[in-house]
């Protein structure tokens, strides 16, 4: 297998209460990681969407997926979490950007989704994965995609939850759901404040957990790190791409795929993910009864039903192998 070179290096480890947690440096930038499971077992690594950190990942789907023996790694990207925080690259200038929407010109953005893209390979260089099934939920999700057009030998499987296919025209979100997520964040650091913002936007995205589960996912998201002014940029960047069709691209993809979506999701609607699954060849499609765009705890079970049912058709296939 061609190695891909990138500047990577493992700074540091340190055990967690659920597994191992760690700084990878790839790309000028550090991407802080945790691990669970056996570093022998095949890889699934989670990408999350916009301005989410690892945590957005739930502990339960981690523990599912290593419960059927494999290593699972969730990170935070650029800009969130523990990850590095780009404040020289300033905030985005969006009426400069506005021309480039629907364009697929290159546009004056702090950093693409594509380099978000290159992050992961170098996170997977940083651990010595040669090859990992991808899972990624919503712009975590497009860069999944990207991964795979663009590094088809570092990818086994693929699964994307809540993407989109880049479509500019396709339909709208909600009201509820556009303004939710353009709103800007409380001035005030207030705590409350924060977590009444995001369970507003966990609900405007149709989530279905209940008050006390939401309450503890935002206080893990602002204890992790509190951190807008990369939310803003990620936005930026997956405004660009995501109004840039990808579906010929798409077309390029030939690893074991499944699409995921919530046949009520208020932002990515679901015919989005008719279209990636129409140009993926041989893609799954599972429309997922009363899921909005949110990984609410009642949906764990059969999303890694589905990640796993993917994964293992590689090994099964004796095509692929």
């Amino acid at each position: 297998m061609k190695k891909i070179i990138l500047s990577t290096f493992l700074s540091f480890t340190a055990l967690t209460l659920f597994g191992q947690a760690g700084t990878i440096s790839a790309n000028g930038i550090k991407i802080a990681y945790e691990s669970f499971g056996k570093p022998e077992n095949q890889s699934i690594i989670l990408i999350q969407g916009t301005g989410e950190p690892l945590t957005g990942w739930p502990t339960e789907l981690c523990k599912r997926l290593t419960d059927r023996n494999y290593r699972v790694i969730r990170f935070d990207s650029r800009d969130t979490g523990l990850s590095t925080h780009l404040d020289s690259l300033g905030a985005p200038d969006w009426a400069k950007l506005g021309p480039f929407v629907k364009t697929c010109e290159p546009a004056p953005l702090p950093y693409t989704v594509t380099d978000m893209a290159r992050d992961v390979i170098g996170l997977m260089d940083g651990l010595n994965i040669e090859q990992a099934h991808l899972v990624g939920a919503s712009m975590g999700g497009a860069i999944a995609q990207l991964i795979t057009i663009n590094y088809p030998t570092r990818v086994l499987t693929l699964t994307t939850i809540g993407a989109s296919s880049g479509d500019p025209n396709l339909p709208e979100p909600t009201p509820a759901a556009s303004l939710a997520v353009s709103t800007p964040p409380p001035a005030a650091t207030e705590t409350d404040s924060l977590v009444r913002h995001l369970i507003n936007v966990y609900r405007a995205l149709g989530s279905i957990d209940d008050e006390g589960s939401l309450r503890q996912r935002a206080m893990m998201h602002i204890n992790r790190a509190w951190y807008p002014e990369g939310t803003a940029r990620q936005m930026a960047a997956i405004m660009i791409a995501d109004n840039c069709d990808r579906r010929k691209d798409l077309e390029k993809i030939h690893v074991p795929t499944v699409i995921i979506h919530g046949d009520i999701d208020p932002l990515v609607s679901p015919e989005a993910a008719n279209q990636v699954a129409n140009s993926i060849q041989g893609a799954g499609l599972y429309m997922i009864n009363g899921m909005g765009h949110d990984l609410s705890a009642r949906f764990v079970n059969p999303i890694v039903d589905l990640i796993v049912r993917n994964a293992k058709k590689r090994s099964t296939d004796p095509a692929l192998k």
